[in-house]
């Protein structure tokens, strides 16, 4: 429990926990049935939470979307940050963020590559979802760059392109792969998805020497490598 755990007013904590399962439920809600289809008194039924209450916290329907999808996309970014700090190789940042990527897509259990294309969706529409969902991009963009530019500075990777330009294009290279197992496409499974984008993101930052699976690398993406399909060594 943190210091301000132990001096809020208990009923203060009982609240935010309960604000917290009220925005979990409602992201749920929102990856089963889509932003434009969610109402309070959906959120309602999956949360157990009174829609008076729902309308106490967050005034309108639309507040209550953009909370859900900050609440999401916040936790999922904060976790994927502490699962980066994990690991010192930079192949192993990038295998991992490629991996949650598009687990985020292809599990229906996590749902949240749903709700980040529920996300774009509801940003078109809406200045303030868009703004956050903007911010949410650069964010994924700063984790990958900065992997990236720790594979240079260590000679892993020797690509002549900035490290925020690869990151521009790998995150649009997860997204890419991403909406087709988002869409069931039968073709598509995520592990060879995985292992299909880390052999072009290989390519992309011209990673050198290959060389036995890490701990950040399932052992059907460092096969594909193994046979044959890595980087090049020599530079652009």
């Amino acid at each position: 429990m943190t210091q301000a755990d132990a001096t809020a007013p208990r009923g203060h904590r009982r609240a935010g926990r309960r604000k917290v399962q009220v925005l979990e439920a409602a992201g749920r809600v929102i990856a089963e049935r889509g932003a434009d289809a969610t109402r309070f008194a959906d959120v309602a039924a999956e949360s157990a939470v009174p829609v008076s209450t729902l309308q106490y916290y967050f005034g309108s329907r639309e507040d209550l979307l953009v909370a859900a999808f900050r609440h999401a996309s916040s936790t999922e970014i904060a976790a994927l940050e502490a699962e980066l700090a994990a690991l010192d190789d930079p192949w192993d940042q990038l295998a991992r963020i490629a991996t949650r990527a598009l687990a985020s897509y292809g599990t229906q259990s996590e749902r949240s590559g749903e709700l980040w294309i529920e996300s774009w969706h509801f940003g078109i529409r809406d200045p303030e979802m868009r703004a956050d969902t903007l911010r949410d991009y650069a964010a994924w963009r700063r984790l990958i760059a900065a992997a990236v530019r720790s594979g240079i500075d260590s000679g892993q990777f020797s690509s002549r392109q900035s490290p925020e330009r690869l990151a521009v294009l790998i995150l649009a290279l997860l997204d890419g792969v991403g909406i087709p197992l988002a869409l069931g496409d039968p073709e598509i499974t995520t592990e060879e998805a995985t292992a299909d984008v880390m052999t072009a993101i290989a390519e992309v930052v011209h990673r050198r020497n290959a060389g036995a699976p890490r701990s950040g690398v399932s052992p059907a993406v460092d096969a594909k490598h193994q046979d044959g399909h890595h980087a090049p060594d020599a530079p652009r």
